[in-house]
This record gives C-alpha cells, structure tokens and sequence, in this order.
C-alpha cells in the first residue's frame, strides 16, 4: 500500500507500508492471542537530497541545510502516526510507541520526542550528533517540560570518523545531552548512554543497537525509525 499527503513535487513524495499478516510464534510466548500484541516498525524514508533540511531543525549557515525538522516532525506526529493508528490495530499511548533513527535521524527522533511528548514515550538515538546546530537541540530541552515516563538510548561509536578530535567532541556531546536531559526532568534512571568500542558511522551499526533501545519495552510498542541512509530503509 502506498500514499501520499504532499502530492507531487514534494520530496515525502510516497510512503509505503506493507501489511504482514503472519504472527510470529515469539510474539504469542506471553499468551498473546491477538496481532495487537507484537510490536509492529515503521521506517520512515527521508527526501533524498533533502535529508539534512528535513533531519534538522535551524540551518546551518555554513553549510547550508537544515531548517524542515520542525515540518518533518511534523509530518510523523500529525500525519502519519494518526494515519497508521486509524488503520491498524496500535496501542497509540506514548508508552508504547518508540521514536528512533542513526545520526541526523537520531537528532530528528530526539527533537520529535521532546516536542511531541503526548505521542513518543521512547527515543533512540544511535550515533547521535549535534554538532551542528549551534546548541539548539540542548537550549530546547532546557525550555521544554519533559515526562519523566520518557526513555532515552544514546549512543556513540568510538571511532565516528577518521578524525580523533571530531570523535572526541561527538562523544562529549552526547555526554551533554544525557546530562542536560537529566537536568530537564528526565530521571538518570530511564537514560541510557553506551560508547561503542571501535563503533564506527555506518548503518550497519544499527541493527546491533536496535534491540538495546527496544528491551525492556513490551512487545506491545510501535517504532517509528528514521534511519541513516535511504537504502537500509524500506520507508524514511
């Protein structure tokens, strides 16, 4: 099933969602007697050569994108969430639906949580950056009155880059932001910060992350992913 909301010409063009309706035997280990009891993802495909304006929120002036994440969240909490809600069979509460993505998608999953709080009760965020924004995403946080329900994964490969002081400061970033989250209201408790031994920037390092932002959670979560590169993703 495809469909558009922004009609041609925008770069969201389409999105596509396919329908499985096999039940695994895991998702029926609990008793579960029902689909509404597995845990369904949604990945969400970026607008190409529009990634960096849709993934952040002010522009960067010296390299000239960003500025569409306040649109781009927009888009999931208010088009796209409600959309999947009304046509399947979700737990819509912000306890059960996880918000997450790998670099610039990690930001965008970050911002969306924290403007969004009646709709995402859980980000992750691998290789999380915020080198670009000036400080945004941290004064936001500090402005912003944050659930203490919200749960947090970050994390930071070691080796980022082939630049040692850029890995240095990425990893003091995300240091800060856990702190500044803390800070904000966010119990230290429900915050999780892994620095990945030799973890570099690839999407593959997100299939082994993946499961460590989702457990604990029950198997009763939606996830929506905004992931790295356009071709691990099956929607961005």
């Amino acid at each position: 099933m495809e469909r558009s909301f922004y009609g041609r010409g925008c770069p969201h063009r389409r999105w596509r969602c396919a329908d499985n309706r096999s039940l695994p035997d895991s998702a029926a280990s609990d008793g579960a007697e029902s689909l509404d009891l597995f845990a369904g993802e949604l990945a969400v495909d970026h607008g190409g050569d529009e990634r960096n304006h849709e993934y952040n929120l002010t522009i960067n002036a010296e390299y000239g994108f960003g500025g569409k994440g306040e649109a781009y969240a927009a888009f999931l909490a208010e088009t796209l969430k409600p959309y999947i809600d009304s046509r399947y069979r979700t737990l819509p509460e912000p306890e059960h639906t996880i918000i997450g993505g790998s670099s610039f998608g990690a930001y965008v999953s970050l911002f969306a949580a924290i403007r969004y709080p009646h709709l995402f009760g859980l980000v992750g965020g691998i290789s999380f950056v915020m080198w670009h924004d000036d400080g945004a995403i941290l004064e936001l946080i500090r402005q912003s009155v944050l659930s203490p329900a919200l749960r947090v994964f970050l994390s930071i490969g070691e080796l980022e880059t082939d630049n040692p002081e850029f890995n240095r400061l990425a990893n003091e970033h995300v240091a800060l932001a856990r702190r500044t989250l803390i800070a904000a209201g966010v119990p230290e408790s429900r915050i999780r910060f892994d620095v990945v031994p030799g973890g570099t920037h690839h999407e593959s390092r997100g299939a082994n992350c993946s499961p460590k932002y989702t457990a604990g959670c029950s198997s009763r979560k939606s996830h929506y992913a905004n992931k790295m590169d356009r071709r691990q993703a099956c929607s961005q």
